[in-house]
């Protein structure tokens, strides 16, 4: 008897206790689902409000473009309608078609569309005033003293110029008795005595001026003056100045050849024109007549031979005193006027005026000096009062393309003040 009650016990208090733990766990897990539900419903709410944000932002963004493409046509409308003596006609002749063109914000897109087409336009110009290598400068008249092919020759040589073969054929140029040579047959006997000599520096610098010619018509240069001899340089040993007036006369008919072709004028200028041999001399200004009719005209070489920059100034101060009837002091104007006078200009006086204003004026923008030498040396003395110097180590017949790109950069450096 009190064994199977103390049965009955325990299994009420198992059912009693099974009974409390079911409930409880019911109710946790009530618990839980109503967690994850709120959970789940907060999350699409989020989303929800997410989405509709973003909405909005998208609608205000329409709206302003809208508005704002709208505006100057609506603005244009009222200013015809009201603000204008005519206004009210203006009006009438609108119509809705324009009305609607407006609003739809097509004449922004024209007005746009113009912007674009200006903008194309003025790159056009520009690409147009810009010379075709791309560097935008203001050199228009470049001077250089083609210093240094003495001491390249030096450099570079291996032996001694023969000296009887090389008098024999400069003397050609010397001796007017002497038959008439094809300029083409004489530099190649000339350049095949001189090779590997120290006076091959001259012919290797003759080579160069072409080249660099050349280079300035890339650079759409209009003025290059060198200084090929000077009178100084009648001084210098009596083979070598044989031997550069050989060259002279070979390079001097070589131009001549090339200048048609890439439309050179080439001008001598020479205050000691009686020294140099009268082969030379003819030949001087058969070219000079000859180029002067060559067009289109893409640059002007002035080529100073047996030149002094103080002769110049002198001979240029005696022109003007023998001009009768004068009562006005002379100007720096007037000097200026007689400086980078070719040797066939008295038949030229106002074409070769023309020329000389056209491309710049006698005054040089820049000057350069090759091998390293910082003086003018008796160069263009006159002319040179505001002109821009560059000296490089290099000389002449290394000078390269890349030298000149580096003077025009370089210029355009520079802070020129004029002396304001």
């Amino acid at each position: 008897m009190y064994t199977g009650a103390a049965a009955y016990n325990k299994d009420s208090f198992s059912l009693v206790f099974d009974s409390k733990h079911d409930f409880a766990l019911v109710r946790s897990q009530r618990y839980v689902n109503g967690n994850v539900t709120a959970i789940a419903e907060g999350f699409e709410v989020i989303t929800l409000l997410f989405w509709g944000a973003l909405f909005l932002a998208y609608l205000l963004v329409i709206s302003v473009h809208f508005i704002c493409g709208t505006l100057p046509g609506i603005k244009h409308i009222f200013r015809n309608c009201f603000c204008s003596p005519a206004g009210g006609a203006k009006c009438q002749r609108v119509q809705k078609r324009s009305l609607l063109h407006t609003l739809s914000g097509r004449a922004v897109s024209r007005s746009s569309d113009e912007k674009v087409k200006a903008a194309r336009e003025a790159r056009a110009r520009d690409a147009a005033a810009a010379p075709p290598c791309g560097i935008r400068h203001e050199v228009k008249h470049l001077a250089v003293i083609m210093d240094g092919n003495r001491r390249y020759g030096e450099r570079y040589a291996t032996g001694d110029a023969p000296v009887k073969e090389l008098e024999e054929v400069c003397d050609f140029v010397f001796d007017e008795s002497r038959p008439h040579r094809g300029s083409e047959s004489l530099a190649q006997r000339l350049s095949a005595l001189l090779c590997r000599t120290k006076l091959d520096g001259h012919r290797v610098g003759g080579e160069k001026l072409i080249e660099f010619v050349k280079n300035c018509i890339e650079f759409d240069i209009r003025m290059l003056t060198v200084y090929a001899f000077s009178t100084e340089n009648w001084a210098r040993p009596v083979l070598e100045v044989k031997v550069l007036m050989t060259l002279f006369y070979c390079y001097f008919e070589k131009m001549r050849r090339i200048a048609k072709e890439h439309g050179i004028f080439i001008r001598f200028i020479s205050s000691a024109f009686g020294l140099i041999p009268p082969r030379v001399q003819r030949i001087m200004k058969d070219v000079e007549e000859e180029t002067r009719n060559h067009r289109p005209r893409r640059i002007v070489v002035n080529v100073c031979v047996s030149y002094s920059g103080r002769d110049e100034i002198v001979s240029a101060c005696n022109a003007l005193a023998m001009k009768a009837n004068r009562t006005t002091p002379v100007s720096s104007e007037d000097i200026m006027g007689h400086m980078l006078r070719s040797i066939t200009q008295a038949e030229h006086e106002a074409e070769d005026a023309s020329v000389l204003a056209e491309c710049g004026g006698a005054e040089p923008q820049v000057l350069l000096r090759t091998s390293g030498e910082q003086r003018l040396s008796n160069f263009l003395l006159f002319e040179c009062a505001y002109t821009e110097f560059l000296f490089v180590n290099k000389t002449w017949p290394e000078v390269d393309r890349d030298d000149l790109v580096h003077l025009l950069k370089e210029h355009g450096k520079r802070d020129k003040r004029y002396g304001k």
